[in-house]
Parts: structure tokens; C-alpha cells; sequence
């Protein structure tokens, strides 16, 4: 019962380290980008949810007012709040009020910002009638 001194599987641990280091190496690859496009993606669901919750505010303010203060004029004083302006990159806000007639008023309130250099998020819009309010 001799065996030989070396054994036929001699170098196979060797090949299979290195291909287990192979297989972790891709498997590492194509995660990461993954992670990046998730933390991208949260990033944006939170600016979005954060905008969505600003425009509903002044959406609020704004139907609060008396009929004659819904002008376009005064709806130029609202303007975003410091942390959301903080937050979301280069912010634009529109609020616009047409009332083509006496008894109801047209407002739109449209809120964009930038994603990254040149890339727009998609605009939160919110519209709404505001009707004169009979006195009694």
C-alpha cells in the first residue's frame, strides 16, 4: 500500500480558487452597478415625493385665498420652502391663474428641477378650478 508521493490532484485547489475568484469578480461586476442605479433611484423617489408634497401645500395656500387675491400677480410672492429648495437641484416653479370668466379661476402650479447636468426630472403638475364662493 505505497502511494505515490504526488498526488494527481495536486494543483486542482489552485483552479479552483481561481475560478471562484473568477465567478466572484463578475458576480461583484454586475452588482455593483446595480447598487449605484438603486441609490439613484431612492434619490429620485424622495426628491419626487418631497415635490409632490410642496406643490399639494401651496396648492392649499393658494385655493385658501380670497377670491379677489387669486391674481397672478399675487401668486408670484409664493416661492418653495428653503429645504426643499436645499434639496432639489436648480428648482423652478410655475404658478400660473387664468380666469377667462367671473365665476371660476384656472390655477396651475407646475414644479421642475435637474437630475444631473442637462437631465430634467419629469415636471410634478397639480391644476385645480377654484370657484367663486357665493356670499350668504
Amino acid at each position: 500500500m505505497n502511494r505515490p508521493l504526488h498526488s494527481s490532484r495536486s494543483g486542482s485547489l489552485v483552479i479552483e480558487l481561481m475560478v471562484t475568484g473568477a465567478l466572484l469578480a463578475i458576480v461583484t461586476a454586475s452588482v455593483i452597478p446595480t447598487l449605484g442605479w438603486l441609490v439613484r433611484q431612492r434619490k429620485f423617489n424622495q426628491e419626487r415625493q418631497a415635490a409632490t408634497l410642496e406643490v399639494g401645500n401651496l396648492m392649499e395656500q393658494l385655493t385658501a385665498l380670497d377670491w379677489n387675491e387669486l391674481t397672478p400677480e399675487r401668486v408670484e410672492q409664493f416661492q418653495l420652502s428653503e429645504p426643499l429648495q436645499n434639496q432639489l437641484s436648480e428648482p423652478r416653479l410655475l404658478i400660473t391663474v387664468d380666469g377667462d370668466s367671473d365665476a371660476a379661476k384656472h390655477v396651475l402650479i407646475q414644479l421642475s428641477w435637474e437630475l444631473g447636468p442637462g437631465r430634467a426630472a419629469p415636471p410634478v403638475r397639480l391644476a385645480a378650478w377654484v370657484y367663486q364662493r357665493k356670499s350668504q
